[in-house]
């Protein structure tokens, strides 16, 4: 597609009209022009590259997605290793050949398109229970099934070819497409990032889906207008126009920039660095290509309004840098990813050629540099992820820049791409993407884009237009390179949007007339070789940078990182590393250059983050572990013996339980616990299983310390308060790549231990079975499973049942390579409180404070006393907010807390505000959740923060209970309950004694904490579920006495 649009008209580039003559530079200087003989050679060759791919996948991997080029074999979805968001991608729909449909067309070979379509119509179906990305599956298979469509008619009027064909695929890109519309269901009209093709957004495993990217959720009216147009069905083209309405509602209004990620309910901006690279590339796209293929204006006003500020904040020079959305001035990240090539290209159709030039000039020279263009690369144009999956971003800019230059010099930037492609990707069975330019080490990996892509940009590139079978200027270009034909404009005004009574339709003669554009001479008035001359300046302009020699001494690597380690905190801290620690356990990092210390922590934060992924995707390569299990026997006051069975996670190193494999000994406790130096009661471990305590060292050096003095075997306790098997992923310890503990050695959550510690201090020389997991058979006696809730202050909720239900989780492993030295284990606190001492102040350039730093402070000084004056839960919300508004709106260094601490703030402000009454903190988690709710929201750096917080407010309130009523038992004060009564009118609760007012909440607490169990019980497949879906379920659980009753139903009011 060969448009541009300038001056807010679009005008269509023929190459009659940009036919430039002279010669073109090299990156030495030299004029390299190319004879019609050698174009052709090039053309060819790009053929056989195609060919040599695509026979590969259609002899060894379809009816598969993919082809795995060094097994030579298809890839499904589920049957490999996952490999995270990537695989989002497949749907066990026959990706490659869908996508490649149009491909073939353009390389003019009929015959095998009419035999893949009909492979397609027989093989492929939609109805599978798999989760996949909207926007994967939108850009390549809705997007294949179009243009297949669209050629598979245009071709027969042509030709005559295709005659038995009867609109197969676009019924098939409707069902595909409809099964991606549950996604957007939301509030915002913005869709999910994944929607399940079969049930939709009923599947379990998204539950929790609340964020989406800018890209994923701006890149899908091209498509969905298309399949509108051409069925009739408006729904489509209606839903994607909603998602960009809103988007360009979100972006910052100073700047005109938008972030990266937001949510998709509130539509808050969670990520809200902005740039063109990945997460935002392709919306800008397809707001221009909006405009030149459906004609409604209002797409290029917002894509011109955008441009600017691109243009303004993120183009510096050549570079193309990351900034803030909200403070445009300040830089985000110091690299630059491999997405962002298709900009230039962008450039060309926007019809602003000279920054295009420039920056294509920039991303070649990183390209001779490197043999491929990095997936990131910094500031001084060295490798940041190494990776090259066969992008082809930088080939369609190089296409679209010759198409609006005609200068040669781009063939030979399109020969040297081709011949790095055969040097360094071909393989027997296809190509292969690069896992590291720097190495030219292979992945098992050949996306469908390789096809539909980046050998249809070569091929183009070298083609004339008299070698292709159709015309490319009557189809615009979708982001995955289908075509879309540019009569769907006249199409809108008799299916998708009927005509209003005396609305007249557009003319033929007016699309015509703005196809017109000025030539090479009137944009450039006397430069003949204006390319040449762009691009002169910049010949070495990645050659002058050299990268530091200097050596940076590293202060901390990832492979030596323990989470309880404050010096390794405040040294992320230093780098610009910001730490959350997620409810299933996972910990996220995000890294900030402008937030660390200074340059030198900066580059080392990059440098961390760097191995942090390595080491990542080294623990995804390793084996599942399957879990161990503590047992024990316990005896009731009648006498009567019950075994107790606790999941446990298993270690990689020393003994393997497996094979019915036990150990048996009678227990004792480490002393000191976390047994990381030598032991004083060391002389009593021979024959034992001993128990430690999480920290300090090693998990493998604690087992090494135990064995030596005689122990069969060792129970590592978490030091993490409220950790649970039921609530917490189950993780397998790891060691440092010696082989030489011979003992077992398992871990226990802090909730499950607490059950041994209690067994243990019934009486001496209890006796542990440390074993496989499984189902027991004990005879005679019962086996029992206790489910155990340890609250914030260290109270515990037990549950019993007579058989064990929970399945067998799988167990991912923590970062073990014989060179590393992981952390003990995935979970992290993150810091309560603000943490002042890593924040950078960071004058607004758009935003001009007008009110003195005292009146802020006066005004949060009085917003505190007022909070502590509080004395219902409406009082105790409105103060809390006034606290967020005051924290997050004003522009003061104290306000730049990260939103992760700011949360914690919050939630510690309101629990100790409602230490000494249970009631209110009560009314606040149910009568006013849901003002808490939004309270919390809009300081939460995501929603899963702000549900752990309240997850955590709802442990506070049963262990307050218990602490209280404890208490009050043994006063039996009539004078605490009236005091009681007194701060907490709103619940409306009749006078009685303290001890059966608190005993009457002490119940009602325990039956919200049952729900709650017997709610995650019975959903325990689920990887979590929304703190506001679990205490609204509290409101419907049945009571069992009069007095609960009246307690639920004063609450209500």
């Amino acid at each position: 597609m060969y448009s541009t649009v300038c001056g807010g008209v679009l005008w269509w580039i023929f190459l009659g009209w940009l036919v430039i003559a002279g010669s073109c530079l090299s990156p030495q200087g030299q004029s390299m022009p190319m004879g019609p003989e050698e174009r052709l050679a090039l053309k060819e060759e790009a053929r056989e590259m195609f060919y040599h791919a695509y026979n590969s996948y259609m002899d060894n991997a379809f009816p598969a997605d993919e082809l795995m080029p060094l097994s030579c074999r298809g890839r499904w979805r589920d049957t490999e290793p996952s490999r995270g968001d990537i695989d989002d991608a497949l749907g066990n729909f026959t990706l490659t050949l869908v996508d490649t449909l149009d491909t073939l067309v353009v390389l003019g070979d009929i015959e095998e398109f009419d035999r893949a379509v009909r492979l397609i119509i027989r093989h492929v179906s939609f109805d599978h229970d798999i989760i996949v990305s909207v926007f994967e599956t939108n850009i390549r298979m809705v997007g294949g099934l179009i243009s297949a469509h669209v050629l598979a008619e245009h071709l027969n009027q042509l030709y005559g070819s295709l005659n038995w064909y009867r609109g197969e695929l676009l019924t098939m890109a409707e069902d595909i497409a409809s099964r991606l519309l549950p996604a957007f269901n939301t509030t915002t009209g913005i869709p999910h990032a994944r929607v399940n093709l079969k049930y939709g957004m009923k599947s379990p495993k998204l539950q929790s889906s609340r964020e989406t990217c800018t890209a994923c959720a701006g890149t899908i009216i091209l498509e969905f207008a298309a399949l509108s147009r051409l069925t009739g069905n408006a729904v489509f083209e209606e839903k994607a126009r909603q998602a960009l309405d809103y988007l360009w509602g979100q972006r910052h209004r100073g700047s005109d920039l938008v972030g990266t990620v937001l949510n998709v309910h509130s539509g808050d901006w969670v990520r809200r660095d902005s740039g063109v690279g990945a997460g935002i590339d392709s919306y800008y796209e397809y707001l221009l290509k909006a405009y030149v293929l459906l004609g409604d204006e209002s797409y290029l006003e917002r894509f011109n309004k955008h441009y600017q500020a691109v243009m303004k904040y993120v183009s510096q020079g050549p570079m193309l840098l990351d900034v803030h959305m909200h403070r445009p001035h300040t830089t985000a990240r110091n690299f630059m990813d491999a997405l962002l090539a298709f900009w230039p290209g962008l450039q060309v159709l926007k019809g602003d050629i000279k920054p295009a030039i420039e920056t294509h000039e920039m991303l070649f020279q990183v390209i001779q540099r490197h043999n491929f263009l990095p997936e990131a690369f910094t500031t001084d144009f060295q490798v940041h992820w190494g990776q090259h999956p066969l992008r082809p971003e930088f080939v369609e800019s190089t296409y679209l820049l010759h198409q609006a230059t005609n200068d040669p010099y781009y063939l030979r930037v399109g020969e040297q791409v081709l011949r790095s492609l055969q040097k360094h990707a071909w393989v027997p069975c296809g190509y292969a993407a690069v896992k590291d330019v720097r190495t030219g080490g292979h992945e098992d990996r050949m996306d469908s884009f390789v096809l539909t892509e980046t050998f249809k940009y070569l091929y183009l590139l070298f083609s004339d237009p008299s070698d292709l079978i159709i015309d490319m200027d009557e189809f615009v270009f979708t982001t995955e390179a289908h075509l879309l034909p540019l009569s769907l404009a006249r199409l809108s005004n008799l299916t998708a949007v009927p005509l209003r009574e005396g609305q007249e339709e557009a003319s033929d003669q007016d699309v015509e007339y703005s196809r017109s554009c000025p030539n090479a001479h009137f944009l450039f008035p006397g430069h003949h070789e204006f390319a040449a001359t762009i691009r002169q300046p910049l010949k070495n302009f990645v050659n002058n940078v050299c990268p530091s020699r200097k050596t940076l001494k590293r202060k901390l690597r990832a492979s030596e990182f323990q989470a309880g380690n404050s010096g390794h905190m405040g040294l992320l801290r230093d780098m610009g590393i910001a730490i959350m620690a997620l409810p299933d356990g996972r910990v996220q990092l995000l890294h900030t250059s402008s937030n660390a210390k200074s340059s030198e922590d900066a580059e080392e934060g990059l440098m961390f983050m760097q191995e942090m992924i390595e080491l990542s995707k080294m623990q995804q390569e390793q084996p599942d572990n399957p879990p161990r299990m503590v047992s024990f026997v316990r005896w009731g006051p009648d006498g009567r013996a019950s075994t107790t069975t606790i999941r446990a996670g298993p270690a990689q190193f020393g003994l393997d339980l497996k094979d019915n494999i036990e150990v048996k000994g009678v227990a004792v406790i480490a002393t000191p616990i976390k047994a990381c130096e030598d032991l004083t009661n060391g002389g009593g471990m021979m024959g034992k299983v001993v128990i430690m305590e999480r920290g300090d060292c090693m998990f493998i050096d604690k087992a090494r310390r135990i064995e030596a003095l005689g122990a069969v075997g060792g129970i590592v306790l978490d030091n993490n308060e409220g950790t649970s098997a039921a609530s917490s992923p189950m993780f397998a310890m790891s060691g440092d790549g010696a082989d030489d503990v011979n003992i077992p050695l398992v871990f226990l959550f802090s909730a499950d231990a607490q059950i041994l510690l209690q067994a243990l201090g019934e009486g001496e020389n209890l006796e542990v079975v440390l074993a496989d997991y499984r189902e027991l058979d004990t005879g005679e006696g019962t086996v029992e499973e206790i489910n155990v809730e340890i609250e914030s202050t260290g109270s515990a909720t037990l549950g019993t049942s007579t058989k064990i239900t929970a399945p067998t989780p799988n167990i991912p492993s923590i970062l073990t390579n014989r060179q590393q030295v992981g952390p003990e284990g995935p979970e992290l606190k993150p810091p309560h409180g603000p943490q002042t001492d890593d924040l950078v102040p960071v004058e607004d350039p758009l935003e001009d404070s007008t009110e003195p730093q005292a009146e802020w402070e006066a005004d949060m000084k009085a917003t505190r006393q007022s909070l502590d004056d509080a004395q219902t839960a409406e009082e105790i919300l409105t103060a809390a907010l006034k606290f967020v508004n005051l924290r997050t709106e004003q522009d003061t260094p104290d306000a730049l807390v990260s939103p992760t601490s700011l949360i914690n703030e919050l939630q510690t402000l309101l629990i100790r505000k409602t230490a000494h009454d249970p009631m209110l903190l009560h009314a606040l988690l149910s009568v006013h959740l849901t003002d808490l709710m939004a309270i919390m929201q809009k300081v939460a750096p995501s929603a899963v923060e702000a549900d752990s917080s309240l997850q955590t407010m709802v442990s506070e309130l049963g262990s307050l209970v218990h602490k209280i009523s404890g208490k009050e038992r043994q006063t039996d004060s009539p004078k605490s309950a009236s005091t009681k009564k007194e701060k907490s009118p709103e619940t409306k609760i009749p006078v009685e004694t303290s001890v059966k007012e608190s005993h009457s909440l002490e119940h009602l607490t325990e039956k919200l904490q049952e729900k709650i169990r017997k709610f995650k019980k019975k959903y325990e497949d689920l990887k979590s579920k929304s703190i506001s879906e679990l205490v609204s379920e509290t409101r419907k659980f049945p009571s069992q006495d009069t007095k609960d009753e009246k307690l639920i139903e004063n609450d209500e009011l």
